[in-house]
């Protein structure tokens, strides 16, 4: 063989000695090459992680699992961190968290990524407004409809950057009204606008606004008098939970109050209470028994008829829940 020849007989055949040489670099680099494909973890596997992640956390957040929906959005991450659907799902989760520095980052992290798209870009807005800058969020929502007008996510952003500034007021609804139009889905968010925003109309001059006006005054106390009839008794709760503040509230800043007492809320007389005491803060007097809202906007009508039934097999399960569904009205999941 060439190899003992090598060392002890000088005339080996050198040609067939070389040959021999390279054949085993050869293999050698082959099973240096199959070790570290060997150790190293497989991407596919990884990936397949992540989507897993995601999809719980979006389940999570749907059901209102607020918590369990970040864990798993934390973990997508981890399993794959250049995965823009982890990293959107991550701003998301933290959003619904009210963790609006996290959600920015995560938002910030995508865009680095993927680039500025319409999604990431309204879910960067929407942290921006939670963290009070407004000016940053409208920038990102106007860069968003400009990429894609039919967006009626960017034009609701639009709306709410617009509105958190102090714009003039039909600035705003004019985006309200129109985002409403792109997607029927926005209607509710509109008609609270039109509530917080719209000047309030003036009543008829000479005797017929007089009449008008007295007719009015009348059917409000006769309502007023119906509204403060007795609760039934199944429907007056042992406990009182409240609100953190005073005074009323608009819808955004009732969900950030809500957050920050709905893990008081252990079971369905505590998110009863809970609900009672948000209705007031939002309308300024107290809800008829097991009603819902007349004057405020259809689904939010429909979410006290459920939070405030007398039966508690018909209510929210947990302050939990109660928020979850509370922020489902107020600020819409992303597409």
């Amino acid at each position: 063989m060439c190899l003992l020849t090598l060392g002890g007989n000088k005339g080996g055949d050198a040609p067939a000695c070389g040959r021999e040489l390279a054949t085993l670099a050869h293999m050698t680099l082959s099973l240096v090459a199959l070790a570290v494909l060997t150790a190293a973890p497989a991407p596919a596997a990884a990936d397949s992680r992540s989507e897993e992640a995601v999809r719980e956390s979006v389940l999570r957040l749907a059901a209102g699992d607020v918590p369990g929906s970040l864990t798993q959005a934390q973990a997508a991450v981890a399993a794959d961190p250049r995965s823009t659907k982890a990293l959107q799902q991550l701003a998301r989760a933290a959003g619904a968290a009210l963790d609006f520095p996290a959600a920015e980052q995560a938002a910030a992290r995508a865009m680095e990524i993927d680039g500025p798209t319409p999604a990431l870009l309204c879910l960067r807005s929407e942290a921006r407004a939670g963290n009070g800058d407004y000016a940053g969020a409208l920038a990102d929502a106007e860069q968003a409809a400009s990429i894609n007008p039919a967006s009626a996510k960017s034009v609701m952003r639009r709306a709410a950057a617009k509105e958190g500034l102090g714009r003039p007021a039909e600035e705003s609804l004019a985006d309200y009204r129109r985002a409403a139009e792109l997607d029927p889905a926005y209607a509710p968010m509109r008609d609270e606008a039109l509530l917080r925003l719209a000047p309030a109309r003036r009543p008829r001059g000479g005797l017929a606004g007089l009449a008008l006006l007295a007719v009015s005054g009348a059917a409000g106390w006769a309502w007023a008098r119906l509204r403060r009839a007795p609760e039934p008794e199944a429907c007056v709760p042992a406990a009182r939970l409240v609100l953190p503040g005073t005074g009323r509230l608009e819808p955004r800043q009732a969900l950030r109050a809500l957050a920050s007492a709905a893990a008081q809320a252990e079971g369905p007389e505590d998110s009863f209470v809970l609900a009672q005491d948000l209705y007031e803060r939002l309308t300024g007097r107290r809800p008829a028994p097991g009603g819902g809202a007349a004057e405020l906007p259809t689904a939010m009508d429909a979410f006290f008829e459920r939070a405030l039934n007398c039966d508690p097999q018909r209510r929210f399960r947990s302050g939990v829940e109660l928020l979850g569904a509370f922020r489902s009205i107020v600020e819409p999941p992303i597409d």
